[in-house]
């Protein structure tokens, strides 16, 4: 099941290990001190904005979420998957596909997906999911001086890439 999260607390036993899990990719002295600021981070940005964050639930326990924010790195305007992250154990199950999905189809438009270019197993789901959801019609983007990959796409009329069936 996918909602709305309505309070950060919902989410931070989980973003914390996202948080664990990311700091792999990234050059950091301090992890205990970038953890605790990534989640004041997130706690001042839900007191300045009204975040979009949406959980992941199987059986009530929450597996999963998706941030999405308007602070983007390769497009000028649209919309951006800020942190995405479902828990190791439920990988491969197509969750995380579903969860992204979902997130597209609520909010048409332009959409970009930034990965750190060594979280490769990240870059692979992304580039998949992309491409299957617009039917291959993306745009990849690179910026080595940020060290991270782009996924651009338009889903102006909403579900690109199959009629939903009912």
């Amino acid at each position: 099941m996918i909602s709305k999260v309505e309070t950060i607390e919902e989410i931070l036993p989980v973003f914390r290990t996202y948080l664990g899990f990311m700091s792999r990719f990234y050059n950091i002295t301090n992890v205990n001190a970038w953890r605790d600021k990534a989640l004041e981070n997130l706690q001042n940005t839900a007191k300045t904005e009204k975040p979009l964050i949406y959980s992941l639930k199987k059986s009530n326990d929450i597996i999963g979420f998706a941030q999405i924010n308007k602070h983007l790195r390769f497009n000028y305007e649209g919309l951006a998957i800020a942190e995405f992250y479902v828990q190791k154990e439920y990988e491969k199950n197509g969750y995380g596909t579903t969860l992204a999905e979902h997130v597209f189809d609520l909010f048409p438009g332009s959409w970009e997906v930034a990965v750190a270019i060594k979280n490769e197993p990240a870059r692979v789901f992304w580039k998949q999911v992309v491409s299957s959801y617009t039917s291959g019609k993306f745009t990849e983007k690179r910026k080595n001086s940020m060290k991270e990959c782009g996924l651009l796409f338009n889903n102006e009329q909403g579900r690109y890439h199959r009629p939903k069936s009912g």
